[in-house]
């Protein structure tokens, strides 16, 4: 079929010229056959490069199967667009790589900045003491102190709230390590969390003296956001009616085994809520797959401590994160004072000590560390609405740093901001969209894990179950019992990447049942709708012989 063919499909009135569609890539030139084929192309607006809705009314009001064929077309729409981002990439074309949740992969100008700093470091013998507070300003805001840059840009805090991490298992340690607990108080954490939060709670417990409580998170497509939120609402009420201290909030938002999106500004709502005549509670959000993936202002959550990665949404280079801390008083997003909170590591005092001061009974002139004025001691309790020190430089500034890469993760913001983070959101949470809801049309809604139907909840993560509604194999499996077993679950896995080159995980749900083993696939701005048909065609081919079925 040449383009004047794929223009005139059904007589559908198409949005580019018979030369436009002339130079499009096989690729491309195939999804436009399938999307026009069911005339849904007009019937929906497009992702305004790509920043429309990601859902609207027109995919609420229609059926299962006309909400597929919507998100496809618009994530047709501009094409072009994201054809264009995806050349930035070096990824291995001859594989497709759907594991992003684990690791992403730096755009190849990321890469080339990356090599050059490093060879000049070495060629010069370059230190790394800095607290980066030039590229940190730039993340911070999306643009240099003094400029204006495009709104949505940045992470939406100022410089001193946010620190360039080793990962997101570094920043939990950080935020939970550092506040100043007291035996007996409660943490309120929930059923999915990561090690990298877990671990670090568990030392604060065994040191401490902590109490920890978990809400059991519900699981497929039957929850809402208001319902999450009232969990943790129902277990304060819960834990004060035993007469317990309840300290802090702790959640994964998304959490990394399902893909659900815990509700981070209605979470913080309830803290504040809850504290009223009560001492303040914490937040605290493990956003592993926060940064690169959602345009969030995160003064505007208002939550006390996300930690997350860099290194995978964000696509900078490996052992990076983004740590933010809360470390001023806004009043319409958090309106409750700061904890007392001690920086774990660090060699910058961030203010002007004694110089005379006496360290453990030591003469001053022979003992050099100043030690007089520490600017953390007074941050209890304030609710100042500027920052009483720069936190994030006294995190960030650990003797000798690692230059180009921190300048990397800088770089990989750069490009983020240029391609709009917003743009980027909607264009990986609508095909996360997809994937679900083709999920739910191929499999039944019963196979999701990651819920569907309250745009609150959704994420660019996708678990869900192969195996569901599968027959009953001649040996007797049946499609529970598959679900149920690592073994089975890793075999899908492995045999995706063996026969037909494409890269996902699977994780480890718990649930009343026991635990269950669903796939996660991640829908990154490299990735479209042919890509999502072509995994999950693949799964389930391979879970039908994981089976012992024959083929469909």
């Amino acid at each position: 079929m040449g383009a004047n063919e794929v223009k005139k499909v059904q007589g559908t009135e198409l949005p580019w010229s018979e030369e436009e569609i002339a130079t499009w890539s096989p690729k491309r030139r195939d999804f436009l056959r399938a999307a026009t084929a069911i005339g849904g192309l007009a019937a929906v607006g497009g992702l305004s490069g790509c920043g429309g809705s990601s859902g609207g009314n027109a995919f609420a009001q229609a059926g299962p199967t006309s909400v597929v064929d919507l998100l496809r077309s618009s994530l047709l729409s501009n094409a072009a667009f994201w054809e264009d981002v995806q050349k930035r990439f070096i990824l291995n074309p001859a594989r497709l790589f759907m594991n992003i949740g684990t690791a992403g992969s730096m755009p190849k100008v990321v890469v080339d900045k990356f090599n050059a700093d490093n060879t000049a470091y070495a060629t010069d013998s370059l230190n790394g003491y800095s607290n980066f507070l030039t590229q940190r300003q730039v993340m911070a805001r999306g643009g240099p102190t003094g400029t204006t840059p495009p709104a949505g840009n940045g992470f939406g805090v100022d410089a001193d709230e946010l620190v360039v991490s080793y990962n997101t298992s570094d920043g939990m340690c950080q935020a939970l390590l550092g506040l100043q607990w007291q035996s007996g108080d409660v943490v309120i954490t929930t059923n999915r969390e990561h090690p990298g939060g877990d671990v670090p709670l568990a030392i604060a417990r065994d040191r401490y003296g902590l109490i920890v409580r978990r809400i059991t998170l519900p699981v497929g497509n039957n929850q809402t956001a208001a319902g999450i939120a009232n969990q943790f609402a129902a277990e304060i009420d819960a834990a004060r009616a035993a007469g317990q201290r309840v300290r802090a909030l702790m959640w994964s938002s998304p959490d990394f085994l399902t893909g659900t999106m815990l509700p981070i500004r209605r979470i913080v709502d309830v803290a504040i809520a809850k504290s009223n005549g009560f001492p303040p509670i914490v937040t605290i959000c493990d956003g592993a797959h926060l940064p690169g993936m959602m345009a969030y202002d995160y003064a505007a959550l208002g939550v006390d401590f996300m930690a997350g990665a860099a290194h995978k949404w964000q696509c900078a280079p490996g052992s990076t994160g983004i740590l933010i801390i809360r470390n001023k008083v806004r009043t319409q997003s958090n309106p409750l004072p700061l904890p007392a909170w001690f920086p774990i590591t660090t060699s910058s005092l961030a203010g002007t000590a004694n110089a005379t001061a006496i360290v453990d009974g030591r003469d001053s002139a022979a003992q050099k560390i100043l030690v007089g004025t520490t600017p953390w001691a007074n941050r209890a309790g304030s609710t100042s609405a500027t920052a009483l020190f720069d936190i994030g430089s006294v995190v960030q500034s650990t003797g000798s740093k690692h230059v180009p890469l921190i300048a990397a993760v800088g770089e990989a913001c750069r490009v983020w901001d240029e391609i709009g983070r917003k743009n980027i959101e909607t264009y990986t949470l609508t095909m996360g969209r997809y994937a679900k809801e083709k999920i739910a049309q191929d499999w039944g809604v019963g196979a999701l894990y990651a819920p569907k139907d309250d745009p609150e909840l959704l994420s660019a993560l996708t678990s869900f179950d192969p195996f569901f509604g599968l027959p009953t194999s001649s040996g007797g499996t049946t499609a529970d019992a598959a679900i149920a077993s690592s073994t089975l679950s890793g075999q899908v896995v492995s045999r995706l990447l063996s026969e037909d080159n494409i890269v996902v995980r699977n994780t480890t749900v718990p649930t009343s049942g026991g635990n269950r083993f669903p796939l996660r696939m991640s829908t990154h701005v490299w990735h479209d709708p042919a890509d999502i048909d072509r995994c999950l065609t693949a799964a389930r081919r391979i879970a039908r012989s994981v089976m012992g079925l024959p083929p469909a």
